[in-house]
């Protein structure tokens, strides 16, 4: 089973605080605290996550079944943190690709999905955890019936990032990751006019970028 997932990936949606003055009530300097969203994909931890998950993707069986075993022990210790539960649950279809042919294969991969529901419905507004169910989902194959669950995170995934006022803030390289995923599922459902739209959406944060030009000859697909 292909599974893949992009980027920079993703985080654990930090928020910074100042320090309060030890002798100040929180009350008269509530007002003056301010809450700074940083793109979650780019947060350290998540960052180090990505690149084992890369070596795991490229066929590393070992940092596979070590990269389970850690995320398994932060989801314990961080039970409301449905980004680190997302990855686990993207952990759990590696080990299904790995895995010989039979019973035990497939009830590895019904154990990702369940994961990447349970992370979504612990979170629905978390932008970054329903990323990466997204791109799971429109990497299994028909049979498993995902991609229309697919398509439907990748619309509100767009919905949420361009709202005004979108409590997670994102680089314009994990903006353009969005869109090109999303335009590749609109293809997939063979729905070529709204994967235009995110596909143009995406070219305009950057032509000149690695997704950039994957966007561009998804687009010369399209005209032929």
């Amino acid at each position: 089973m292909k599974t893949f997932l992009y980027v920079t990936l993703l985080s654990l949606f930090l928020q910074s605080t100042p320090d309060l003055p030890p002798s100040s009530p929180l009350s008269e300097v509530h007002s003056e605290v301010k809450v700074t969203p940083i793109d979650p994909f780019q947060d350290p931890l998540i960052l180090s996550i990505h690149s084992r998950h890369q070596i795991a993707v490229e066929g590393d069986k070992k940092e596979v079944k070590a990269l389970v075993s850690d995320l398994e022990k932060l989801t314990a210790e961080h039970p409301q943190n449905s980004l680190l539960l997302a990855y686990l649950g993207s952990g759990y279809t590696l080990q299904s690709r790995d895995a010989f042919p039979g019973p035990g294969k497939l009830n590895l991969l019904k154990k990702g999905g369940k994961t990447l529901d349970q992370a979504v419905d612990q979170d629905p507004h978390n932008i970054a955890t329903r990323f990466i169910r997204a791109v799971n989902y429109y990497e299994l194959p028909r049979i498993f019936n995902k991609r229309y669950v697919s398509r439907e995170d990748f619309q509100m995934i767009v919905t949420q990032m361009e709202a005004p006022g979108c409590p997670q803030q994102f680089s314009d390289e994990t903006r353009q990751a969005i869109y090109y995923y999303a335009g590749l599922s609109s293809q997939q459902l063979k729905q070529p006019e709204q994967a235009k739209i995110f596909w143009e959406n995406g070219l305009k944060l950057s032509a000149y970028s690695k997704l950039g030009q994957k966007i561009q000859a998804e687009l010369k697909k399209l005209k032929k």
